[in-house]
């Protein structure tokens, strides 16, 4: 009864209908798609960088039919330029000097407090041999610390021609894309089985500063010149309630940085990148 009564008192009396605001009231609304429908393949990775336009879903997650896990992340960042990105993902992975070893890196821990522990280059010096994090995504809920490696590989090797990089570049866009391996978190670093696709393209925001649009593809990787599917990618990362916890991860991670970024780069960005 009481159902009834409240979907009576939702619909517009006759003198409502009259009302020129009543008039919106018949125009379409946009519809929701399943993520699934509108998802992109690994193997097509590379059509997602481009200086503008959107795919039809920007932001969710979905199971693939091959069952791998598929999620899309979208963040803007109001204040920022590519210049304050190019500095940010450097200054980053720099670890601040008189750190002691062993616990961390300050920078990385306030990007996302409840997260984060230590971000670094691989060669200590520059990303040419990849990036590490140890992290763990659950935000503080207990989840073990896990050590990422993201191992870059050119593009130019899976169809980004030249003169597309070049036209990306002339746009202001900042690509990130690598693929991701697992391990223990302390040395020897144990490598553990699984595998992700992840590529972030940072351009322009039609109203104002920088938007990163996002893919990760998990369970899948690439390998000379060639994407393919990582068979030992445990079920616990190929299932909703996973991507779930990581796609709210990433977005209050990037949330955040949104606001910190600013600020740190007036601060720091003259200033010698281990100093604090």
């Amino acid at each position: 009864v009481a159902d009834k009564a409240l979907e009576e008192a939702a619909q517009l009396r006759p003198q409502d209908e009259a009302l020129t605001a009543a008039r919106q009231r018949s125009i379409d609304m946009h519809k929701i798609e399943k993520l699934k429908n509108l998802q992109i393949k690994a193997e097509n990775f590379i059509d997602l960088l481009q200086p503008t336009g959107y795919s039809q879903a920007e932001y969710g997650y979905c199971m693939m039919d091959d069952g791998s896990g598929y999620m899309a992340i979208y963040t803007v960042y109001p204040n920022c330029t590519p210049e304050m990105l190019g500095w940010w993902f450097r200054w980053l992975n720099v670890h601040p000097k008189g750190m002691p070893e062993g616990k961390g890196n300050l920078k990385y821990k306030i990007w996302c407090p409840p997260d984060h522990f230590d971000h670094g280059f691989i060669n200590g010096k520059d990303r040419t041999d990849g990036i590490y994090a140890v992290e763990s995504i659950d935000l503080g809920q207990g989840e073990e610390k896990v050590y990422f490696f993201r191992h870059p590989f050119n593009l130019r090797d899976y169809g980004l021609t030249k003169e597309r990089e070049q036209a990306l570049k002339e746009a202001g866009c900042w690509i990130d894309c690598s693929w991701v391996s697992f391990h223990s978190p302390n040395p020897p670093h144990k490598a553990h089985p699984g595998t992700y696709l992840w590529l972030t393209l940072s351009r322009y925001c039609p109203q104002g500063g920088m938007e990163k649009l996002t893919r990760v593809w998990i369970g899948y990787g690439v390998k000379q010149g060639k994407v393919y599917f990582d068979k030992s990618t445990p079920n616990d990362m190929l299932c909703e309630e996973y991507m779930r916890t990581f796609l709210i991860h990433c977005t209050i991670e990037a949330q955040h940085l949104s606001k910190l970024l600013p600020e740190l780069y007036a601060e720091y960005h003259n200033k010698p990148d281990d100093e604090l």
